[in-house]
């Protein structure tokens, strides 16, 4: 697996420490996120929520596939950049 992905219209994600998923280092907007269900390279989309004491933001994890590799996806939901 590469270290580095770039991603239509999101960015580059990296592979993250466990070698399992790759990770947008910026949070992405509640927005940004749901337009990943119209990419015809996004497969499926979980949404986790924040904790309320606000320590943990929403994440996201996506199941997707580019020139047919697949992977899966991983980021924050925030404000985005």
């Amino acid at each position: 697996m590469k270290t580095l992905k770039e991603v239509p219209g999101l960015g580059i994600a990296r592979l993250d420490r466990g070698g399992l998923a790759y990770r947008l280092s910026e949070p992405l907007t509640i927005d940004e996120v749901a337009g990943l269900l119209r990419e015809t390279w996004c497969r499926r989309l979980t949404v986790s929520d924040a904790s309320a004491d606000g320590r943990y933001p929403a994440e996201f994890r996506a199941l997707c596939e580019l020139d047919g590799e697949p992977f899966v996806l991983v980021g924050r939901i925030g404000q985005g950049s």
